[in-house]
């Protein structure tokens, strides 16, 4: 079992949102930096509250896409790796 699993990722306070038609822009002014966001990345981010584990997003994305739950699992690990590495969550 990883440490995404069991952890329960909440999104940086200070990040502020602008949605596009295709992509979200997501800004963390800690950083200084732009990031956008695809859809996918974009809810995995708003799964980020505080109060879901990394299984049950995992378990969330498998049943709305049809991804087997191995695959899902793999997606949110590397997606909460990378949020967490460019501040814009907290794990």
């Amino acid at each position: 079992m990883g440490d995404w699993e069991t952890a329960i990722p909440t999104r940086n306070g200070q990040a502020w949102v602008r949605r596009g038609s295709d992509d979200t822009a997501v800004f963390n002014p800690e950083t200084e930096k732009l990031h956008l966001l695809n859809a996918s990345a974009l809810a995995i981010w708003e799964l980020c509250d505080g109060s879901t584990t990394g299984v049950e997003m995992a378990e969330a994305v498998a049943e709305l896409t049809g991804l087997d739950i191995e695959a899902a699992s793999a997606d949110i690990a590397v997606a909460l790796s990378e949020l967490a590495r460019e501040g814009l969550i907290d794990v």
